[in-house]
């Protein structure tokens, strides 16, 4: 048996090859959708294994030896299963000619090549056929005789049932159970859950099929769903695999060492000097979860701190931040420059932390966000922190990230947990963007309503095990 794989722009195309190079008889084991790009045009291309036995290719080679050029390229637009009656009837003809050769071996040689010349005759299915004479010489009589008329050749032998031997059947039994184990290995490949390997043994269980389902209902991004499960499947035996409670505690295993988490208040500053930025989109509570922060610092922690409002474009109207400020009797400044913040925390510097609020700028505008990444610039040491709503669209944070990456945050600070159950989200960013999350603001209350960031509190969101 021969198995050879072929490659075209089409289907068809590769289907057209298969019969011209293998036979009407070949049998198609696998097709093949390739993405990538074929020749010159950079288009995707098939790719189709086909298996063709010994016997049935050197049938066919043997018969288009045979053929005339133009009926070779008549038989070739045959349909496949007409074109395999001619070959089959052609096979017949032989067969029976080499079987009156071996009965005539002891008859002299004048009458072996009259008997060859009568049944070169016989074998001649067209009526009109002239019959080759006795007196040709055996040199110019064809091996196969070829009819005069092939339309009606191949219309008799489309219409004949011929038979093939016992082991041509056999083997194409065994190609047809083949070509069934193929079939359902693919079914069973494409059955498969995207979360297993394609080399895993195993099948998937009513335990990882759900824990999958709440992992992309809570949120998570399916890549990092899969990368998930994958791992938890990995890790456990197959005992536990159909165990929910097990594939619950793995999965909370796994988000647990893969959730990175930073504490915002941590002081790694020289000359006890921290400064805090908070930059985000329009709507995302950022000025609002500032206040809560630098409430707790003042209140709580007891700490000395100030409050700067970043200003690029025309005053905004209500300033908000300067009626906290007054409120909690700490500095409060306005800048629009590089210059005026680089005076403004050195006016400041008494202070243990400064919390700096910055504009939203359009996701359009790489002016706007390249005069705020100026600014900030100027003091190299502040920590920027990136703010993000739970119940904004999962595309608009991706490009609320992409765009404010380009000030090169250090943190993910997520608002309005309270308001929202897709809890994945906040693990897909921070795996995307590669960042620790350091808070979760939980309400609008100042004094209140937000919590520091665990891995703990996320997994329990994620897998609704509160």
């Amino acid at each position: 048996m021969q198995v050879k794989k072929f490659e075209a722009p089409t289907l068809q195309e590769a289907l057209d090859t298969i019969k011209r190079e293998l036979g009407p008889e070949a049998i198609i084991l696998q097709t093949k959708q390739n993405r990538r790009g074929f020749g010159l045009m950079s288009k995707g291309s098939v790719e189709v294994t086909a298996a063709v036995s010994g016997r049935s290719l050197d049938k066919k080679t043997q018969v288009e030896k045979r053929l005339p050029d133009a009926y070779t390229q008549k038989v070739n637009a045959l349909p496949a299963n007409k074109q395999a009656d001619i070959y089959e009837s052609y096979l017949e003809k032989r067969i029976e000619k080499e079987n009156v050769q071996l009965s005539s071996t002891n008859q002299n040689y004048n009458n072996q090549k009259k008997r060859t010349a009568v049944r070169y005759a016989d074998i001649e299915d067209d009526e009109n056929t002239v019959a080759a004479e006795s007196t040709v010489s055996e040199e110019t009589i064809p091996r196969f005789a070829v009819p005069s008329r092939i339309d009606s050749a191949m219309e008799s032998y489309s219409n004949s049932k011929s038979e093939g031997n016992s082991a041509l059947r056999e083997e194409i039994e065994n190609l047809k159970r083949l070509v069934e184990e193929l079939k359902a290995n693919i079914s069973r490949d494409r059955n498969k859950p995207d979360f297993l390997d394609s080399d895993s043994p195993f099948a998937a269980t009513d335990a990882l099929q759900e824990a999958y389902e709440v992992l992309l209902h809570s949120g998570v991004e399916k890549r990092f769903a899969v990368q998930i499960m994958r791992e938890t499947a990995r890790n456990l035996n197959i005992e536990a695999r159909a165990d929910r409670e097990s594939v619950l505690d793995a999965i909370a295993d796994r988000l647990l060492k893969q959730t990175e988490i930073k504490n915002f208040f941590e002081n790694t500053s020289v000359n006890n000097l921290v400064l805090h930025a908070f930059i985000g989109a329009s709507g995302v509570g950022k000025t609002t979860l500032l206040a809560k922060l630098a409430t707790h610092s003042a209140r709580n922690r007891n700490e000395k701190m100030g409050v700067i409002r970043v200003q690029i474009g025309a005053d905004e109207g209500v300033d908000s931040l300067s009626v906290f400020s007054k409120a909690l009797h700490v500095p409060y400044r306005v800048v629009a420059s590089a210059e005026e913040l680089q005076v403004a925390i050195q006016d400041m510097s008494q202070c243990n932390r400064i919390f700096i609020d910055t504009p939203s700028v359009s996701l359009r505008d790489q002016n706007a966000t390249q005069r705020l990444s100026n600014i900030l610039s100027v003091a190299p040491q502040i920590k920027k922190h990136l703010v993000l709503s739970c119940t904004t669209r999962d595309f608009e944070n991706q490009e609320q990230a992409r765009v404010y990456s380009q000030l090169k945050p250090e943190s993910i600070l997520f608002s309005r947990m309270d308001e929202t159950f897709s809890f994945g989200s906040v693990y897909s960013i921070s795996s995307r963007l590669r960042l620790p999350v350091s808070i979760f603001s939980t309400g609008k209350k100042v004094t209140g309503d937000w919590e520091a960031a665990t891995a703990e509190r996320l997994a329990a969101s994620i897998l609704n095990i509160l």
